[in-house]
């Protein structure tokens, strides 16, 4: 009987350790889940909370995080609208996910470009001027989306809606780094006293963000 109560327990105890390696297997795919097959028609998503004017929580828990955009943070001007328009789009409706470079970023929340009744939110939200379009280095500058984007901040600009019309401070002139996106004051502490010969050099505010630039979060341009 000892020997048969042994054996049943290293048994048992294998069959906990390979269940824990697997559970642990499948929650590091999901972390670090790259790009896989083009989805198929019926794999759809629904949206069934908004976060804020920039992400949403998916039926199943999921969070995602639209791509290339960046609307007002809690307690900034026109956070309210800006969430209030994603709701009013998304929220309750089947959504379609376009991914790009990757498909999570380091919190574990999707990325990608979302899509309801066939209208480009992400668009839409530039369009009203309710956000600025937000890139980075490993952005593919050649997506059909990021150009649909740009050309949505350049409406938006043309039109002065939304972050467009509030008033600002202005610089004498703004500067951003070689090869980044983020437009600066002259005197952010973001940027070192080196960095400024480097700097390419803007007019205007607006200058820089119709090339497609974004204010930089410390100096708020």
């Amino acid at each position: 009987m000892g020997r048969k109560s042994k054996r049943s327990g290293r048994r048992s105890a294998i069959r906990w350790i390979i269940i824990a390696v697997l559970v642990i297997l499948i929650l590091t795919v999901r972390l670090v889940e790259e790009i896989g097959p083009e989805r198929s028609p019926s794999d759809r998503f629904v949206v069934s909370k908004v976060i804020d004017g920039d992400t949403v929580e998916l039926l199943g828990g999921d969070r995602l995080r639209l791509l290339s955009i960046d609307t007002p943070e809690r307690d900034d001007p026109l956070y309210d609208e800006a969430r209030e328009l994603l709701t009013g789009l998304a929220l309750g409706k089947t959504a379609d996910i376009r991914f790009a470079n990757r498909r999570r970023d380091r919190y574990g929340r999707l990325l990608g470009y979302l899509y309801v009744d066939s209208l480009f939110v992400n668009q839409i939200i530039l369009e009203n001027g309710l956000g600025y379009l937000y890139l980075f280095k490993d952005t593919d500058l050649d997506r059909e989306e990021t150009s649909q984007l740009l050309a949505a901040q350049r409406r938006a600009i043309d039109r002065k809606v939304g972050l467009w019309a509030l008033p600002r401070e202005a610089e004498e002139y703004y500067l951003a780094l070689p090869n980044s996106f983020r437009m600066h004051r002259p005197g952010c502490a973001s940027l070192r006293p080196s960095d400024k010969s480097r700097c390419r050099r803007f007019s205007t505010r607006e200058e820089g963000m119709y090339e497609g630039l974004s204010p930089c979060r410390n100096c708020c341009p």
